[in-house]
């Protein structure tokens, strides 16, 4: 396809709020319980409410544009604030998002693309690809499984996929020492376009991870459960663990791709036709540790995001050795969304002034037939 200049995204981009423009107003006064309310206040009630302490230095859980002082229409939660789900959120009149993932695509969510020098990103030794050690809630000694990431969340099916715009971003050049820094590059079009709908809608986006996700039990957990209709087979207290009547292991996977909408982000292993009963719940990323600990209690566990060298491996061993064991990775994407689905209705309660909904980024990937 031609590329596309930055100009033209921008345009496309800011093209479909006109619409919203128009239901956006016409929305906040046919709902009678919009009041005066403000995110910070949201924000603080959020804290206060959310049944772990507070990081006060956190860099994940905090607002991404807008800020405290905007005066909120309407909430919506997502797994992942997509360009998609933000047009759909100003057409609904909301004007403040809470996003399980990244909305800028990096653990860092910088508003533009960063730009990367001899060591990482903005030149620093020790960045790039991941944060440093310790950082966050998970450096304080929390399970993996628990930690926040840079997560993709979602959990009902997308519209087919858009055309990609081509990219004026240059590749980067690495310096020679004592030599002056390489220019900075363009803008990148689908950071400008994006960053230009959010301000013309005046756009709030706060991402609540990593306080949510410790929240006990696993809200990514009940949620799935709820989902899935296992809830009353929960084992004792345990939303991590559930006894349902028995089915084969492709049964179940085909059950759970219904479900929870999955277009291609979902994989399994193991024999299809075992007989499985006992499953287990690994939300977020899974620990190889975790894995090893409970597979042997379950039939078959359900993961969100797993390190394809570690769990899976290991359980495609046990498989091979004979084991009547299964594995089924749904995928970040939908795992983050079912728990964002349970702090929906949370908010609801929480915040009566405004209305709240769910809004799904939808499973990015899809699967060639």
């Amino acid at each position: 396809m031609p590329p596309i200049s930055r100009r033209e995204f921008v345009s496309l981009a800011v093209a479909s709020s006109v619409v919203s423009r128009v239901a956006s107003p016409l929305a906040r006064r046919l709902d009678p319980r919009t009041a005066a309310i403000t995110a910070g206040e949201i924000v603080e009630r959020i804290k206060q409410h959310v049944g772990v302490p507070w990081n006060a230095g956190s860099a994940i859980d905090t607002f991404k544009t807008g800020g405290p002082s905007t005066v909120v229409t309407g909430i919506v939660t997502t797994s992942m604030a997509t360009l998609d789900v933000l047009q759909r959120a100003a057409a609904a009149g909301a004007n403040f998002v809470i996003t399980a993932a990244p909305t800028f695509y990096s653990r860092a969510d910088a508003r533009s693309l960063p730009v990367r020098g001899p060591f990482g990103a903005a030149g620093a030794r020790g960045a790039g690809r991941g944060a440093a050690p310790g950082a966050g809630l998970a450096g304080r000694g929390e399970q993996i499984a628990h930690a926040s990431g840079p997560g993709t969340g979602a959990s009902a099916p997308m519209p087919p996929t858009p055309p990609l715009p081509a990219s004026v971003v240059p590749p980067p050049t690495r310096p020679s020492f004592g030599t002056a820094a390489a220019a900075t590059p363009a803008p990148d079009p689908v950071y400008v376009g994006k960053n230009a709908f959010i301000d013309a809608h005046t756009l709030a986006i706060f991402r609540l991870n990593e306080h949510w996700n410790l929240r006990k039990p696993d809200p990514r957990a009940v949620g799935l459960a709820a989902t899935m209709g296992w809830t009353r087979y929960a084992v004792g207290d345990d939303a991590l663990r559930y006894d349902v009547p028995p089915t084969r292991l492709d049964a179940l996977a085909s059950q759970l791709k219904t479900s929870l909408g999955v277009r291609g982000g979902m994989r399994a292993i193991g024999n299809p036709a075992t007989t499985v009963q006992r499953i287990g719940v690994l939300p977020g990323l899974t620990p190889i540790a975790a894995a090893v600990a409970m597979l042997p209690t379950v039939d078959v566990i359900v993961a969100g995001e797993v390190v394809e060298w570690e769990t899976p491996t290991y359980v495609q061993d046990v498989a091979f050795a004979g084991v009547a064991k299964g594995f089924i990775s749904i995928g970040r994407v939908v795992n983050e969304a079912q728990g964002m689905q349970v702090c929906t209705e949370w908010l609801r309660a929480l915040v009566p002034e405004v209305p709240v909904q769910f809004i799904p980024a939808g499973d990015p990937y899809w699967r060639p037939l």
